[in-house]
């Protein structure tokens, strides 16, 4: 009891008597979280987290990296290394910042602190991932909402308030506006954008007490700015080893904010100085940062890739030494179908850097967008999407570039949006059609519900809501997680349950057990939508009719 006691004293007057960094910066505990180094289960954080404690969830699900020598933070989302790289480059003194866990901001905000740098993606649980499954699998607000109100109530901020500023930016900072939550959560400007003399300009004036407006806007129009020349490189390395090598896309797609913006490539001399250096601090793992890793370097107004240009790039990053995986985020299938022999290639590079295996076969994957199978709201709202192609050849072009996928071990994410405005029946029934003709690719499959972003063309749209899910979205719901139970389920138990006798208990009993009292659980509580939700997971949780294993688009069956 005195050694707990003595451990409480200690840590309180060190909050009482830390002078404190000028500048801190730092974002919610799931955001600085490198997910057991895991970038797609960090999509986890948009879920609720049900009846289990916060603190166990942070320990087993988004833990952090053990921090410095100093204490600062080792590993930090990327937006928030580019931010402490503005302010460097901006004239204020390294020694001034810290860049720390929300766990130790009491070692670094005191009565010298004048602002405290949030940077968010998700802080109130808008985003797609967040608004679609908190609201379907339930357990109550999503994780990144809590944590990020964790942070802005964190102690040390409280404490010193009346010293301080607090800004909200990064690619989910608008959602504070648009819940209207901003002024209870004690932020003082929501900065919007990342061009670096608006951001410096910004803290300066936090730093000399000066006010600051609610909303500031670091506007990012390419066109107004050259994006390589003004945007350092930076100074520490991100979680995941990140490095960006494009940004904005230019495909117009009228939901999505990056596609809006022009696109533009870092030169490659700046992306190894950052691979290097993300090297040099510990990371072996680099994931490429971009809209689309297929169309850097192309210059082709209909979206033509460079082979020559995106294969010398993954070359160059997989034979720097200490390079052991690449991961890129983000690519679009039309390029896909367009050059195979470029995705070959690539396949002969990123095999050798794989970070992901599917059973003990090494593979590789990113995010894209099929969004939908009508060709009416493909020319409504993303004509530029399939591009050299035309809107009515969508359904070929997506098929066809599962087929080429697959067959160079490539195992796409695919996004699908529920509830586009002006959504049809007969839209819904041409998208199942398309799922039914990728019923033997291997993918994972994300439905999802629309969202009306910040600065997006659909913005003033309203977004999609559970109620709105008729009989074909959640057929088309369903479909998509029956494929991904039927290509996934069976290699994750086989990685956990080796034994078959273990592993056949837990497919054909213990799942379906849980499955039926989820189900009766959800059609108590869920109102009209009950009986909906109970036959949904009554349906995913059974046994497929074949456990076997989907290789190339074929299914192989084991042994």
């Amino acid at each position: 009891m005195n050694i707990m006691i003595n451990s409480y004293l200690r840590g309180r007057e060190r909050l009482e008597t830390v002078s404190g960094k000028k500048i801190v910066l730092t974002a919610s505990a799931t955001e600085m979280s490198d997910f057991l180094n895991n970038p797609f289960i960090a999509f986890s954080g948009g879920f609720g987290k049900g009846p289990i404690p916060l603190s166990y969830v942070r320990k087993t699900l988004y833990p952090h990296r053990p921090p410095l020598a100093d204490g600062q933070a080792s590993y930090v989302p990327y937006g928030l290394r580019k931010v402490e790289s503005i302010l460097i480059e901006g004239g204020f003194s390294s020694n001034d910042i810290a860049v720390a866990y929300p766990e130790d901001l009491d070692k670094f905000i005191g009565p010298e602190t004048r602002v405290v740098g949030i940077s968010s993606m998700d802080p109130t649980g808008m985003g797609y991932v967040s608004k679609t499954y908190s609201s379907i699998v339930g357990g109550g607000e999503p994780m990144n909402r809590i944590e990020f109100r964790k942070l802005v109530n964190h102690p040390a901020i409280k404490k010193y308030k009346k010293n301080l500023k607090i800004i909200v930016g990064g690619y989910g900072s608008w959602q504070l506006e648009r819940q209207h939550v901003s002024q209870s959560y004690g932020v003082d400007c929501v900065l919007m954008g990342g061009r670096p003399g608006p951001i410096v300009e910004l803290f300066k004036k936090a730093i000399n007490g000066e006010p600051l407006p609610h909303i500031a806007k670091a506007d990012e129009s390419l066109d107004n700015w050259n994006y390589n020349q003004e945007m350092p490189i930076t100074k520490n390395v991100a979680i995941h080893g990140a490095v960006e090598i494009s940004k904005g896309c230019g495909r117009n797609c009228q939901f999505c904010t990056p596609t809006m913006q022009h696109k533009i490539d870092v030169p490659l001399e700046k992306i190894m100085k950052e691979v290097a250096l993300s090297v040099a601090q510990g990371s072996d793992h680099i994931t490429l940062i971009t809209e689309d890793m297929f169309l850097y370097g192309a210059k082709d107004p209909r979206f033509v890739p460079n082979r020559e240009a995106v294969v010398k790039l993954f070359k160059t990053v997989g034979d720097y030494p200490g390079v052991k995986s690449i991961q890129a985020a983000h690519m679009s299938l039309a390029p896909v179908y367009h050059d195979p022999q470029m995705v070959k290639e690539l396949a002969e590079i990123l095999i050798a850097k794989s970070w992901y295996s599917f059973g003990k076969k090494p593979i590789i994957t990113a995010e894209t967008g099929i969004e939908t199978g009508s060709p009416r709201l493909m020319k409504k709202y993303m004509a530029g999407k399939m591009l050299p192609f035309q809107p009515e050849q969508w359904q070929d072009v997506v098929t066809n570039a599962f087929g080429i996928l697959n067959d160079n071990d490539w195992y796409p994410l695919a996004t699908l949006i529920i509830g586009l405005p002006d959504e049809k029946e007969e839209d819904m029934l041409q998208t199942l059609e398309l799922m039914d003709k990728l019923k033997d690719y291997n993918a994972f499959y994300v439905p999802l519900f629309f969202v009306p972003l910040e600065n997006c063309v659909l913005m003033k749209q309203k977004g999609a809501e559970m109620d709105s899910l008729s009989k074909a979205r959640w057929d088309f719901f369903i479909k998509c997680w029956e494929y991904n139970i039927k290509i996934w389920k069976p290699t994750f138990l086989e990685n956990r349950l080796p034994n078959p006798l273990l592993y056949n208990t837990f497919d054909k009993f213990i799942i379906p057990y849980f499955g039926k009292i989820l189900g009766a659980y959800y059609g108590l509580t869920r109102g009209a939508s009950g009986e909906q939700f109970k036959q949904a997971v009554y349906q995913l949780s059974m046994p497929m009719p074949d456990n076997g294993r989907r290789v190339k688009g074929k299914v192989k069956a084991k042994a």
